[in-house]
């Protein structure tokens, strides 16, 4: 019988040392992004989830591919619940340069640049520092129009419309006639 208290006690004692280290919340860090974003939309960018969120420990990194359009502005945002202590984000262009980073030591990340080229970026959310497991969320925001020559790619998008034909009427066309069934023998 004393085992088995001791057992019992045992497992409480542990269920609240780890308890705090075990419960990310996602619906925070999207929260936390979302309202990230609330900057950004104020400033003209287009904000789309990118359905990239989960639950991480340190050192965790997820990686992300966004489709740009030269011309316009991004900017790419990650958001935490209270269990990430540092998030770090890298954004490399499709020949694996650094286009930019935040590396600050700051529970959120984000950065903003202006497209060079048409293609994708790889967006690394890294998990720097977590207690236990920690939530993240990531948003993409887009400002500016696409060229109106190019096809739309994201949005932003513009379609030029272009009427073709005279400004005079056409003639009537001749009256079709239905094709003949070929005789059968």
């Amino acid at each position: 019988m004393k085992l088995q208290i001791l057992l019992i006690s045992g497992g409480c004692i542990a269920l609240l040392a780890f308890a705090p280290l075990v419960h990310a919340d996602p619906a925070k860090a999207e929260d936390d992004c979302y309202s990230m974003a609330v900057h950004y939309t104020a400033r003209g960018f287009a904000m789309s989830p990118t359905n990239t969120s989960g639950v991480a420990t340190a050192g965790f990194v997820v990686k992300v591919m966004i489709p740009i359009t030269k011309g316009l502005d991004y900017v790419i945002l990650v958001g935490r619940d209270k269990f990430a202590r540092d998030l770090d984000l890298y954004v490399y262009d499709e020949d694996g340069q650094l286009i930019l980073d935040d590396r600050r030591a700051d529970t959120r990340a984000g950065v903003k640049f202006r497209a060079s080229y048409n293609g994708t970026v790889e967006a690394f959310v890294h998990m720097a520092r977590a207690q236990g497991l920690a939530a993240y969320a990531l948003l993409v925001g887009r400002r500016g129009i696409e060229s109106a020559g190019a096809e739309p790619r994201s949005l932003g998008w513009e379609p030029t419309f272009q009427m073709g034909g005279s400004p005079t009427p056409a003639p009537a066309a001749p009256a079709a006639t239905p094709p003949t069934r070929p005789k059968q023998r």
